[in-house]
């Protein structure tokens, strides 16, 4: 029993580790620049995808004697996926975390055709090359170290999920607290807020810049995005002076 859950979680992961994979290597391409942050956790991995992979690994399994059914089942059961996912995570956290308005027969800017049929030549992928390839290989680790291996990793991963959590949470109950008309108490308030979570907003910001916060709140987005900026500088001047100060002292004391 324990070792069916670690194996379910290990593909899990790794699926979600390849999906951030790609995501970077594709957003580096269409960037023009090296794109590391993908995903909203702060570990290198996607969970979307591994949910895909196992959806793909516990139901279309049945039909890998029909390339075409398999195809479509991929295809929309992926789609579906990711519509909810949006959904959930929009209602959840009060932001949109990506958006295809632009491309065309999308749903609500969740979900498009572009991505389906990829999603569908990839659970192909999946189904005939991938996994049959990569479960061979973990078949191969005796139990006990694939056992230990993975409660590490379970850890690592549900505590990645709760600090994620919390400070989206903290960010959502910060918005819901700052009035819209109020420039310089959004100012305060954010800047207060990033002193404490710095590098997860930027961090949140380069893996999903088109995210936008509900409420009409595109102004708080972009003061988020130049109090990171100016944050950093203030914290630079800040430590420059300190050490001018300290410097002053000693000679003081010197003298």
């Amino acid at each position: 029993m324990l070792y069916d859950i670690c194996y379910i979680f290990i593909l899990f992961l790794s699926y979600a580790i390849m999906g951030w994979i790609v995501e970077c290597i594709f957003c580096s391409i269409v960037d023009k620049k090296l794109v590391y942050d993908r995903g909203f956790l702060l570990g290198p991995y996607c969970p979307i995808y591994g949910y895909g992979a196992l959806y793909m690994y516990f139901f279309l399994q049945r039909y890998q004697n029909d390339p075409i059914v398999l195809f479509i089942m991929a295809m929309v059961g992926t789609t579906i996926l990711e519509y909810f996912t949006s959904f959930w995570m929009e209602k959840i956290f009060g932001a949109r975390w990506w958006d295809y308005s632009n491309q065309k027969f999308n749903i609500e800017g969740r979900v498009c055709l572009l991505n389906s049929v990829l999603f569908g030549i990839l659970g192909l992928a999946f189904i005939y090359i991938i996994n049959p390839f990569y479960t061979g290989i973990i078949d191969k680790i005796p139990r006990n170290i694939f056992i230990g291996i993975s409660i590490v990793l379970i850890v690592g991963f549900l505590i990645d999920n709760i600090l994620t959590f919390v400070i989206l949470e903290k960010l959502k109950l910060k918005v819901n607290k700052i009035k819209m008309d109020a420039t310089s108490e959004i100012d305060t308030q954010i800047r207060e807020f990033l002193s404490h979570y710095n590098f997860y907003l930027k961090r949140l910001f380069k893996a999903f810049p088109t995210m936008e916060i509900e409420s009409n709140i595109e102004q708080l987005t972009e003061t988020i995005r130049k109090n990171i900026d100016r944050f950093n500088k203030d914290r630079k001047e800040f430590r420059k002076l300190q050490k001018q100060k300290l410097k002053e002292l000693k000679k003081s004391l010197k003298s």
